[in-house]
């Protein structure tokens, strides 16, 4: 019996697929996937964001060119999953804290905000969610601020059966991957840590 068959559509398990930070070289893709149908090309990933100027750009137009302008300018902003075929499919936006805009983040006793890292936000194409993709691309996250210097990663994930924000994840999948709720952020974001031990010189 085929996967489609048993109700699932063909696709790439989360172990399939290569993920590569977002870089110049790769904005065509990041504009690909968040273009095609389905994608969120109404916020272009600037919710938690400001543009050259400061502020937070509310035309959808002006949200893709100020993303752009971060991409092309390298500044980190997230992670792209390509299936065997070099279709990019998923995206996590994950980023130096201290470059975002956040309403809840939590400052830890001790700790140097520089080095927090916070993930923001998933997306993963309707055809191939379930599949654990949300998982690889929270350790592909974890690795990608370890390898940058980056001390701890903080995300904003909901419960389940949260009504909005659930493109920020879920707080089942968080703890499953090491993170501890540390506060909150509003009505319904969990503000959750994980520590990452230093990249072995």
């Amino acid at each position: 019996m085929s996967a489609g068959k048993r109700g699932r559509p063909a696709g790439p398990s989360a172990r399939e697929l290569t993920v590569l930070p977002v870089v110049p070289s790769r904005w065509p893709d990041f504009e690909h996937l968040f273009e095609a149908r389905g994608g969120p090309k109404t916020c272009w990933c600037m919710h938690f964001r400001r543009d050259e100027t400061g502020r937070t750009p509310r035309a959808r137009h002006n949200r893709k060119r100020a993303m752009e302008t971060r991409i092309k300018s390298g500044i980190p902003s997230g992670l792209l999953a390509y299936d065997p075929s070099g279709e990019p499919v998923a995206w996590c936006s994950v980023a130096p804290r201290e470059t975002l805009v956040l309403h809840g983040g939590v400052d830890l006793p001790g700790e140097d905000p520089a080095g927090v890292w916070a993930i923001t936000c998933f997306y993963v194409k309707s055809g191939i969610r379930g599949r654990g993709i949300m998982e690889r691309l929270i350790e592909e996250a974890a690795a990608l601020a370890r390898r940058n210097g980056g001390t701890s990663l903080e995300g904003y994930p909901v419960v389940p059966d949260s009504p909005s924000y659930r493109f920020c994840g879920f707080t089942p999948v968080f703890e499953k991957h090491g993170f501890v709720e540390v506060g909150r952020a509003g009505l319904r974001r969990h503000v959750m840590r994980r520590a990452l031990p230093p990249v072995p010189e």
